[in-house]
């Protein structure tokens, strides 16, 4: 049998993970923090998708640009309340985001309640290589590209980026030569949750049911392990390890399914830790660097 619509398949919802990816990799690069309550903020754009268009008819592509907005609120109180306050006490920067992530899900529970919910919603398909492809995932996709080549060109041709190229490589040099080091720090926070929350929006076309306050911890897993793979503070690396680890689970998933897998989605999930931990062992830094 043809693997080429499964390989497209894992394309179009790889684009999305490494999307979703973006903010953690470049929190974690210019930062120097592992944000653990990434899950929580993917969990918070599938809401604002959802509410939006459940309740004001507003297609997402609509509504991410309100929760992009949510977003680089969040991600500066999260700079000013938490990273900023402790410093560079590291274990408890990271207790508190954990924290962060359990409160914001239960937040979430009492508002949304406990039960899975979503929408559909669809403006046709188009074929490609013999498979029916949802234009709006298709689309989705899309964006997520040309989000990462947006942000990377900020990064490479910008003030904003050359400051926090800057930062990353000499923190006290940058401060030296008038760089505002904190500016840089809240900015990339804010910027980094923003385009989380926005990759959670163009996570609901993938997921018409999946909708939950506790959504956020598989996601969490699965960005960290997106991140170390694409080299932890790349961009580019980021996107390109997610387009990977969405290809290896749905080829997974049809090659498991050929064999009889009861739970082919689980073994394919397996198979993408597994060729994880080989891009690892040939290369520990990962695909890229910042």
């Amino acid at each position: 049998m043809d693997i080429t619509p499964y390989f497209l398949t894992g394309i179009i919802i790889g684009s999305i993970y490494g999307l979703t990816t973006l903010g953690l990799s470049l929190i974690f690069g210019v930062l120097r923090v592992a944000n653990v309550a990434h899950g929580a903020f993917i969990m918070i754009g599938a809401y604002v998708a959802y509410t939006a268009f459940v309740a004001l008819a507003i297609p997402p592509f609509a509504s991410s640009l309100l929760a992009f907005a949510i977003g680089i609120a969040a991600g500066y109180l999260v700079y000013a309340g938490v990273i900023k306050r402790l410093g560079k006490a590291e274990l408890n920067i990271l207790v508190a985001l954990f924290a962060l992530g359990v409160l914001l899900a239960e937040v979430a529970r009492l508002i949304w309640g406990p039960d899975f919910v979503g929408y559909k919603w669809t403006i046709g398909s188009v074929e490609i290589a013999g498979l029916q492809i949802e234009l709006t995932k298709l689309i989705g996709a899309v964006l997520a590209l040309l989000i990462t080549i947006a942000l990377e060109l900020v990064l490479r041709r910008t003030y904003f980026g050359r400051a926090v190229r800057a930062v990353v490589q000499d923190p006290v040099g940058a401060m030296v030569v008038g760089v505002n080091v904190d500016r840089v720090f809240a900015f990339s926070s804010a910027l980094g949750i923003a385009i989380t929350t926005l990759g959670g929006v163009f996570l609901t076309l993938f997921i018409p049911v999946g909708i939950n306050p506790y959504m956020g911890g598989p996601y969490t897993l699965i960005g960290f392990v997106i991140a170390v793979m694409g080299g932890l503070g790349s961009v580019a690396g980021a996107y390109v390890a997610g387009l990977l680890f969405g290809v290896f689970e749905s080829v997974g998933f049809y090659f498991f399914s050929l064999a009889g897998f009861a739970e082919p989605s689980q073994m394919a999930l397996f198979l993408a830790f597994v060729m994880l931990l080989l891009i690892l062992l040939l290369r520990p830094t990962g695909l890229f660097r910042i």
